[in-house]
């Protein structure tokens, strides 16, 4: 009996084995999430594809299986010869890569035997993982990511391009732009008849339409504005008289002020030259120290591009540069002045390589990447456009050092053929607030707000990552309005730009 019962105990112990060695509830010590973990992904060193490539940064997404490098390659970096370096758990009995062909066809490649193959990743790549055991198994997709598009290009969107905004109707014979703390203001003629145009919004080109009642003999390409007012001025060159509106242009006041031209507003003044009684002179509104103080001989009295203002690092307060302009000799100059709200000076050691008058300059960026592949961002001045007085100028020039040295920007930067070269034309620099769609496309989302003529920022700022998935992004928008073009007609567009990095989501 004692032996009947041992053997029925040991037959009850081994169904329990045997039935335990069929449970999905058995668990060995390696057949755990960490068993098929990728611990790290990098590319192998190999300059004759990128230099640094083996200092990418690639993310591992171990919920969803995924890796893939976030800031993507250069465009053109060729991906179909690269070898992986991959970091998983010692004794892993599967780690193949799976390569599929645009067919269907897939190609494996052991990379236990053979770590240094290379692979092609022109498409995503599945990699495969088995357990040391083998009871557990996972599949990632590995991307790497080329930019489709130059990312430091400077791009002119044909499809953004639209005409100057008007409710008048033949062709279009002046106009001019101007920006206030609401928005801008353009101020266009057919030849018979005004329009005024103002919106809040650029990017949107939500514009209202108003019929100003301009002075008698209003000199269109005057038109200009302070935070909270428009300027113009009304007579002839020699003797105009400076006029103000503070309800967009419905009414106009007489301030007393005889003028010449309009430089613009700078540290909360309005400031121009005044050539009245044969002197030239600077004129300042309000009056300030130096209204009515005879002008240095090198300093243009017209042509000159708008002035953007900006914190300068050595100075207490604002100070505002122009580029270029047309001296009272009638030279023209390539020289770069700035004035600190009491005075002005000559400011550029090297000057733009070329004497122009009418330049468009305008705040913007630019980036730089290092060898560890940190992106960052520079505040810079950009100046284009404008005539040397027999033919339009195309060559984009750029300074990082607040308009005191300038050259000749890449490239990448460098206005297409498309775009048509112009004098006198209006530049502003607008913000935008851009969001994903699934697709990973960008579409347009509630506007942020404009970057004034003030908006240098600090250089060197790093570009910043977020800590949670971005929605949405900021980014800065060039506006080109008007200007005209070689055959001396009003170019009738309105062109957006910026750099292509920035429409691109942020990386996490």
């Amino acid at each position: 009996m004692k032996k009947f019962t041992a053997i029925c105990l040991a037959a009850f112990v081994a169904a329990l084995v045997f039935m335990g060695c069929n449970s999905d509830s058995y668990i060995p010590s390696e057949n755990t999430a960490s068993s098929v973990a990728v611990y790290s992904f990098a590319l192998s060193e190999d300059d004759s594809v990128l230099k640094n490539l083996d200092t990418v940064f690639f993310s591992i997404d171990l919920n969803k299986g995924l890796i893939f490098n976030g800031d993507s390659l250069p465009y053109g970096t060729r991906t179909n010869k690269l070898v992986p370096r991959i970091r998983m758990l010692e004794g892993v009995s599967v780690a193949n890569l799976i390569e599929t062909s645009e067919k269907g066809e897939e190609t494996i490649h052991d990379y236990l035997t053979n770590p240094d193959d290379t692979i092609d990743f022109t498409r995503p790549v599945r990699l495969q993982v088995s357990s040391p055991d083998g009871m557990a198994a996972r599949n990632y997709t590995i991307s790497v990511n080329v930019h489709t598009m130059k990312s430091d290009s400077l791009v002119w969107d044909r499809n953004a391009l639209r005409t100057l905004p008007t409710n008048l109707g033949g062709t279009l014979q002046k106009q001019q732009t101007a920006q206030t703390a609401d928005g801008l203001y353009c101020l266009t003629y057919n030849g018979s008849a005004y329009c005024m145009a103002h919106t809040a919004d650029p990017f949107a080109d939500n514009w209202e339409y108003s019929v100003p009642a301009l002075p008698a003999n209003a000199r269109i390409e005057t038109f200009s504005a302070a935070e909270d007012a428009l300027y113009i001025l009304a007579g002839t060159v020699k003797s105009s008289q400076l006029f103000r509106s503070t309800d967009g242009g419905a009414t106009w006041t007489g301030t007393g002020k005889t003028w010449s031209h309009i430089i613009g507003s700078v540290t909360g003044k309005l400031v121009g030259t005044s050539n009245s009684d044969g002197t030239w002179r600077y004129a300042e509104y309000p009056a300030g120290s130096i209204d009515g103080q005879p002008m240095p001989a090198d300093m243009p009295v017209s042509g000159m591009s708008q002035p953007v203002t900006f914190s300068f690092p050595l100075s207490g307060g604002l100070q505002a540069t122009f580029v270029g302009g047309r001296l009272a000799d009638g030279s023209l100059t390539d020289a770069a002045w700035a004035y600190d709200g009491t005075e002005w000076a000559k400011i550029s050691i090297k000057p733009i390589p070329a004497k122009l008058e009418g330049m468009t300059l305008v705040p913007f960026f630019t980036f730089k990447t290092s060898i560890a592949w940190v992106v960052t961002e520079y505040s810079v001045m950009m100046a284009f456009g404008g005539s040397d007085g027999t033919k339009n100028n195309r060559t984009v020039y750029i300074s990082s050092d607040y308009g005191m040295t300038w050259a000749k920007a890449g490239d990448l930067a460098q206005l297409p053929e498309y775009v048509p070269a112009t004098a006198f034309a209006n530049g502003f620099v607008y913000e935008a607030t851009l969001g994903s769609r699934s697709t990973g496309a960008w579409t347009e989302m509630p506007f942020t707000g404009r970057i004034p003529a003030g908006a240098l920022f600090a250089a060197g700022s790093s570009l910043s990552r977020a800590t949670k998935p971005v929605e949405s992004w900021e980014c800065p928008f060039i506006y080109l309005f008007g200007g005209t073009e070689e055959s001396g007609a009003l170019s009738n567009n309105v062109w957006r730009a910026t750099i292509n990095r920035m429409t691109f989501k942020p990386i996490l």
